[in-house]
């Protein structure tokens, strides 16, 4: 834990790491909620879910369209020579305007639009899980990061303060007030503390790149700030069937039922009305002067045997049903027990904050006691001084890991439930 050059250079790295302010470290303050803004405005994954929702939106317009007549220009102009005009008519001129409209369709347009509606709901509702997938991550590379800058710090502090025993005890060892073995363990403990705070720098150093990866900015550790505590709120049903996983799973379930409805149509009757104005004729001149018109058709249609086509579509879209509606019920146990896990880390994780919080300032007063005795002549060793500071490190290491499970559990709840943002 005690080294000479390279633990002074290890120390100065980490200190200025770890606590040094640049000049615009300050306006580069970012919260944890503008941390998920930014990778949310700038994620390929969310504006990919944003185009997948425009897309469907524009499938239930076109659904929608679907009951509206249908309007329509048709014109034509053709010669025929040396045909039997009784066959040809010698040619054919025509301009005609067309209006079309399904006055019966077996209900096919209202399953289509229902479908495509329950298809829109279930892309909003997984729209909205990859925005919350991606918040989790954002936060919990963020807690991540702020737990190594604080384990950083820690271990500066005890490389620091290892330092300066060892080199307490190397002045006594010279002057033989000290056994030359205590001074051996120091300057091991100097390189132990060495390495773990070049260690907690790397860790740190990557947690800071990962967050400004899922950003778009670099986030230097002096950017971060603790968050304020968020209380861990119990979901109830309510929640859980608003979750996006919840909603998805019924609307694709919807979805199903309603193309169940869109294949019987077509063993419903059709009735469709046609009419039509224009010009009909052969020579394009008469044709336009004399040959002006109307015309309409009206046709109905009743499928009576298909072979068995439609009943075999029929039973594979009720089973997809079936699945579906099977489905809904998995999502719920699946929403359910990841609440359950997420409720129980929470849980754990605040009562080993509570209790480290307690244990970090009784650590710190046994190292102190550990080391006045030792140097005060009492019957202490080294070795229990140093398991002394290793319990107080330990105890400081151990309050920022709680505190990471602890937020890294909360944050997972919003994920569940869908909620990118506060």
């Amino acid at each position: 834990m005690f080294a000479g050059r390279h633990g002074a250079s290890g120390v100065v790295a980490l200190a200025l790491l770890v606590f040094s302010a640049v000049a615009d470290g300050a306006e580069r303050v970012r919260t944890v909620d503008e941390c998920v803004r930014l990778a949310l405005e700038r994620s390929p994954a969310a504006q990919a879910a944003g185009f997948q929702v425009d897309a469907a939106s524009a499938q239930l317009r076109a659904a929608r369209s679907a009951y509206a007549p249908r309007l329509s220009v048709q014109g034509e102009y053709g010669r025929s020579e040396r045909f039997d005009e009784a066959v040809t008519n010698g040619g054919s001129t025509a301009a005609l305007l067309t209006i079309e409209a399904a006055l019966l369709d077996g209900g096919l347009r209202d399953a289509q639009f229902a479908a495509a509606r329950a298809r829109l709901k279930g892309t909003e509702a997984r729209a909205r899980q990859q925005r919350a997938d991606l918040a989790l991550a954002v936060r919990a590379a963020y807690f991540t990061a702020l737990a190594r800058r604080s384990e950083a710090a820690v271990q500066a502090d005890a490389l620091r303060a290892v330092r300066a025993y060892a080199e307490m005890l190397r002045r006594q060892g010279r002057n033989g007030l000290v056994p030359r073995n205590d001074v051996l363990r120091a300057q091991l403990a100097v390189e132990t503390a060495g390495a773990a705070g070049r260690a907690a720098a790397a860790d740190l150093r990557t947690s800071c790149d990962l967050l400004g990866t899922l950003t778009g900015e670099p986030l230097p550790p002096e950017a971060l700030i603790d968050p304020e505590h968020r209380p861990f709120v119990q979901a109830d049903t309510n929640l859980i069937d608003a979750s996006p996983v919840m909603v998805e799973a019924r609307s694709a379930a919807e979805a199903a039922q309603r193309e169940i409805d869109a294949v019987s149509s077509e063993r419903g009757e059709k009735l469709t009305l046609t009419a039509s104005g224009g010009f009909l004729g052969v020579q394009p001149a008469p044709t336009f002067h004399d040959n002006g018109g109307g015309q309409f058709l009206v046709g109905f249609s009743l499928p009576i045997f298909d072979g068995g086509v439609v009943a075999q579509r029929i039973a594979a879209a009720v089973a997809a049903a079936n699945a579906a509606k099977a489905n809904v019920e998995q999502s719920r146990q699946t929403v359910a027990t990841a609440l359950f896990r997420a409720s129980t880390e929470a849980e754990l994780a605040q009562a080993d904050v509570d209790a480290w919080r307690e244990a970090v300032p009784k650590a710190r007063e046994s190292f102190e006691l550990m080391r006045a005795r030792y140097f005060g002549g009492g019957d202490v060793r080294l070795l229990e001084v140093l398991d002394a500071l290793n319990q107080s490190v330990d105890a400081r290491l151990n309050l920022q890991h709680a505190l990471l499970s602890y937020r890294v559990a909360a944050a997972t709840q919003l994920q569940i439930l869908g909620e990118g943002l506060p």
